[in-house]
């Protein structure tokens, strides 16, 4: 028998009288709004930065959205038990044999290298908002229907393009923006000077152009398949992703637009909604093009050679440590021991995408991920390829595996395979494509009240 789909349903153990279906509807209904309120608060960004702990001086500061995305998991886990069901895909439980993985890896690391207990705590907190960020994943896939999908989705879209829209107001009106925002901050060390680039609210062009491009591919997906979307939310998404020069980010585009053209083809709809909204940013291109010279961007300058020496950096320490890594994320003490330089924002970061994932999780670190993203690229391919799901479904399918490509070239410059800012939204949208197909999306509220406790394997 071919399997088309796999979940399991843990029903746990009742005792008392059930709350019957509709106050698990109630509790349905508060957590989809709370999903869609908390959606908004990741546009807060870099603005809402609260220190907490620093280790090699590197900061490990909570954000606002942080704390937004802990209620919201916590509330949903409450509701999970008190209604005695959580429901765990294949992608997810990969996404928890890898977490496993990089917690024995942190511990076998902190015994080797004698971290204190300051240095595992501050380690373990990027593994922990890892797990975090990941728990939006259990969230939207227990509460939110098929029916729900495109209230979502469309929540992140508007998210974006507010977050664009005022990026491109800074490009044009507040220059040095994180300088302004934090102004004893250490140019080079906390936040580097960025001038006229777009940064928005997250003060880093790569991270904002990553997002960006997220997004906007999914737009395109979606037109590619007929779905309605005003051209002006692409032109205002492709306008700010040039206004970033960022070469990583324009480099994801190319390649998340390729995978779909080459999934898709190029329909007549995205050709017109690609020309036009080139022919709106063309105002502005003689500006982007003359301030990108002035930057070097068309050239291998310093910031591409320095990550050359990071990807070399990561690859030795890699071969030291080829099965299970240094842990998630001990990476910055561990090349402290090397005799490299740790200081600053980037120093506990490794460019390089799966390289990075490598090096902290190791060759069984590494296959557990690339499982989990494989899992969900299957899924996605079974539902864009289904004729008879709707053009919005198909697009958000095959537009998330767009941006997944994008993202995994994206992070081989910058790490945004793990920015928390990136995740969020990635995550959702992982998520909404185990509901477009709708094998499981309607039923979430009452149903499972009337089971018996059971384990069930759903194909």
């Amino acid at each position: 028998m071919s399997t088309t789909a796999s979940m399991m349903e843990l029903a746990l153990p009742r005792s008392g009288s059930s709350s019957g279906a509709a106050g698990t509807w109630a509790g349905h209904v508060r957590i989809l709004t709370l999903v869609r309120l908390a959606i908004p608060f990741f546009l807060v960004g870099n603005l809402g930065r609260i220190p907490m702990l620093a280790v090699a001086e590197k900061d490990a500061p909570i954000l606002l959205n942080d704390v937004v995305v802990v209620a919201l998991v916590v509330g949903s886990l409450i509701v999970c038990l008190r209604r005695r069901s959580l429901v765990i895909d294949r992608p997810a439980g990969l996404a928890f044999a890898f977490m496993g993985v990089a917690s024995v890896a942190l511990l076998t690391t902190t015994a080797e290298y004698n971290f204190s207990a300051l240095e595992l705590a501050f380690s373990a907190a990027y593994l922990l908002r890892w797990a975090t960020y990941f728990g939006i994943y259990l969230v939207v896939l227990n509460f939110v229907a098929g029916s729900d999908q495109e209230v979502v989705w469309r929540q992140i879209e508007w998210a974006v393009l507010i977050f664009a829209a005022f990026g491109i107001f800074q490009s044009a009106f507040l220059p040095g923006f994180a300088q302004m925002v934090y102004p004893d901050s250490v140019i080079g060390m906390d936040w580097d000077y960025q001038g006229r680039r777009l940064v928005s609210t997250f003060l880093d062009p790569n991270f904002a152009g990553g997002l960006i491009a997220i997004v906007l591919l999914v737009v395109l997906a979606r037109i590619g398949y007929g779905a309605k979307v005003a051209m002006w939310k692409p032109s205002v998404l492709l306008l700010a992703l040039g206004l970033t020069l960022s070469r990583s980010s324009a480099l994801a585009f190319v390649v998340g637009l390729v995978v779909i053209v080459v999934a898709r083809g190029l329909s007549r709809r995205m050709i017109r909604v690609l020309i036009g909204s080139a022919v709106l940013t063309l105002p502005v291109l003689p500006f982007v093009i003359t301030y990108a010279v002035s930057l070097n961007k068309f050239t291998i300058d310093e910031s591409a050679l320095t990550r050359v020496v990071a990807w070399l950096t990561a690859l030795e320490v890699f071969g030291n440590h080829p099965l299970i890594g240094v842990g998630f994320n001990s990476y910055g003490l561990v090349i402290r021991e090397y005799g490299y330089d740790v200081a600053g924002n980037s120093s506990f970061g490794a460019d390089g995408g799966l390289l990075f994932i490598a090096v902290t999780t190791g060759l069984v670190g590494l296959c557990l991920y690339l499982a989990m993203l494989g899992a969900i690229v299957k899924r996605c391919r079974q539902t864009w390829r289904n004729a008879t799901n709707s053009p919005e479904n198909r697009g958000i399918a095959l537009g998330a595996v767009a941006a997944t490509a994008a993202v995994l070239v994206h992070s081989v410059f910058v790490n945004s395979i793990v920015y928390p800012l990136i995740l969020e939204p990635l995550w959702i949208l992982w998520a909404l494509t185990h509901r477009v197909d709708g094998r499981m999306g309607e039923e979430r509220a009452g149903d499972v009240e009337h089971r018996r406790p059971r384990l069930v394997a759903v194909t």
